[in-house]
């Protein structure tokens, strides 16, 4: 078995790291540090994120507000619960889950996201904050990026995997994943190729990279034959499969023995993305005191 690139013991130091934080911002604030997450489909694979990172906030002493808009209110709808979660002086953090109902993922959207409360970096202002950089340290940034990306950026930070002067191939070009994981592993010095839908000959592009990182949201689609020997792949997709059971993008038993190093579904990079997310909120309410003292 190739080393396995699991998730939660980076996820426990993260989260171990934070009750002193939590502490001193719950004492500056008067109340506990608060996260509001929306989220449409309960039944996703979102969902079963949603209810871990409820359990983890409760252990951890940080309120979390869940709030689901009803669909037949639309887009109107939940920009008004945005809107009205930006002028709440009880909450901190904003998540928005994904997937997002056809339709609301447009310009106007990303506007309405309040950029001091988005832990996830889905505002037009975090994300353009990200955009114009060129070599933040994206662990310490001064404003927010997206969590899933940072959470591959740690884990092969972790488990020892240099980026610089790499190839990589991130699979996928979401505004969320895809598009902003590559300019930071650019930043890092690698060499990346996004690909996608109509990126043509795809195996040839793969066979050519040290890492392919998978953001494509189809179940157990990355096979031995398509990568070159000694790879490592970081699979970030969450799926169900049709067992019904919970996967990722890459075919795990196909991939294991040939690969350099893979993460596995679950339990590579979901959990720290969970962790990244929490921490988040914490350094959001944090900078609501700075702001308030200020």
């Amino acid at each position: 078995m190739k080393p396995l690139l699991e998730g939660k013991t980076l996820s426990g130091k993260i989260l171990g790291a934070l009750p002193a934080r939590i502490a001193a911002a719950a004492a500056g604030a008067g109340r506990p540090p608060s996260l509001a997450i929306i989220n449409y489909p309960d039944d996703s694979p979102s969902g079963v994120y949603v209810r871990r990172k409820v359990a983890a906030c409760d252990k951890l002493g940080i309120k979390v507000r869940i709030i689901q808009p009803e669909p037949q209110h639309g887009l109107t709808g939940f920009l008004k619960v945005l809107g009205e979660l930006k002028n709440d002086p009880e909450v901190d953090a904003v998540m928005v889950e994904r997937p997002l109902p056809d339709g609301f993922e447009i310009p106007l959207m990303w506007d309405a996201v309040p950029p001091d409360k988005d832990v996830d970096a889905l505002s037009s202002v975090n994300m353009g904050r990200l955009f114009i950089s060129k070599a933040v340290d994206m662990e310490t940034a001064g404003f927010f990026v997206p969590c899933t990306a940072l959470a591959v950026l740690r884990l092969l930070k972790y488990h020892g995997i240099e980026v610089k002067g790499k190839k990589i191939a991130v699979a996928g070009r979401s505004a969320v994943v895809g598009r902003p994981l590559a300019h930071m592993l650019t930043n890092l010095n690698a060499t990346v190729t996004v690909c996608h839908t109509q990126t043509p000959d795809i195996s040839s592009i793969f066979k050519a990279c040290d890492i392919i990182v998978s953001a494509t949201g189809k179940a157990r689609w990355l096979k031995a034959g398509m990568l070159a020997a000694g790879a490592t792949v970081i699979d970030v997709g969450t799926n169900i499969g049709p067992d019904g059971k919970m996967c990722g993008d890459a075919d795990f038993e196909d991939l294991r023995d040939k690969v350099e190093a893979i993460t596995p579904v679950p339990g590579g990079v979901g959990p720290v993305t969970m962790a990244c997310l929490i921490e988040a909120s914490v350094k959001a309410a944090e900078n609501a005191i700075t702001r308030k003292i200020n």
